[in-house]
């Protein structure tokens, strides 16, 4: 009989220790600070309710996080701020961001997004305006994006007549306006704006194309991010791809690009910066 009742004592302490343990991990992951998830304002990344091919890049990261259970607080900033905000804060996303040889190791690289091609862009009756190099480029004022892999990829190059600003969408008004003669943008981000803004691509030209900058957009995570999440992000990254969930969601940002390349194929011909 007292062995009996030693066996249920034992039986029963070991079930309360294994549920206290269960309900001590369960009470750790939920008092855990949120991941700190970064971007800027562009039509990529903010969700607009009168369209629904809007911020597809948010509606992607926003299911990775999900599928790999991870709490998260959504910032929109200016690129220059959540991009050293990135560098510095511990548990830290950013999205989405251009890979290049020069920040590969300042991030731990998540995922591709989408891949990416940037070219320079002058508005189209602007003829006066030749450019068959990069260096010919620096002879005009070039509207940049604050801190954006262009920004940083011109100046390494040796570009000084460079005015920032915090949006493409800037550097297109400022253009039109005659205030810039050339902006760097990609493919799909140039059809995106003119399809949201309804603006007419035919008011621009691609002069040059730079392939040296990058050839993705990806989430990343700061480098003092934990080990363990990264993994857990880079599992569900690859789950979302072979599941089909990466194709279906940034579809339209992908026949964007297509769509650049039809309407400008016979426009110019392809510069490599290279």
């Amino acid at each position: 009989m007292l062995f009996q009742d030693f066996k249920n004592a034992t039986y029963y302490y070991r079930t309360l220790i294994l549920i206290l343990m269960f309900t001590s991990s369960l009470l750790a992951h939920a008092t855990e600070p949120p991941l700190l998830l970064l971007t800027e304002t562009s039509p990529f990344t903010l969700k607009s309710p009168a369209s629904i091919h809007s911020g597809e890049a948010t509606t992607f990261v926003e299911s990775l996080l999900e599928h790999a259970d991870q709490n998260y607080q959504l910032s929109y900033q200016p690129w220059k701020r959540a991009y050293l905000n990135a560098q510095t804060k511990p548990n830290a996303l950013i999205y989405p961001i251009a890979r290049a040889p020069s920040r590969e190791d300042q991030f731990y690289w998540v995922g591709q997004l989408i891949p990416v091609t940037y070219y320079l862009f002058r508005v189209s009756n602007r003829n006066h305006i030749k450019i068959e190099s990069l260096d010919d480029a620096k002879n005009w004022r070039v509207g940049v994006v604050n801190e954006h892999i262009h920004h940083q990829y011109l100046k390494s190059q040796g570009f000084k007549n460079l005015q920032s600003v915090n949006s493409n969408y800037q550097n297109i008004k400022k253009a039109l306006l005659g205030r810039i003669d050339l902006f760097p943008m990609s493919a799909g981000g140039m059809m995106q704006l003119c399809s949201r803004d309804e603006l007419d691509c035919s008011s621009f030209k691609p002069v040059l194309q730079l392939n040296a900058v990058a050839k993705g957009l990806y989430l990343a995570a700061s480098r003092n991010t934990d080990p363990f999440i990264i993994d857990q992000l880079k599992d569900s990254y690859q789950v979302l791809v072979n599941n089909g969930q990466h194709k279906k969601i940034l579809r339209q940002r992908l026949l964007r690009i297509e769509a650049f390349n039809q309407h400008w194929s016979t426009e110019f011909e392809v510069l490599d910066s290279d």
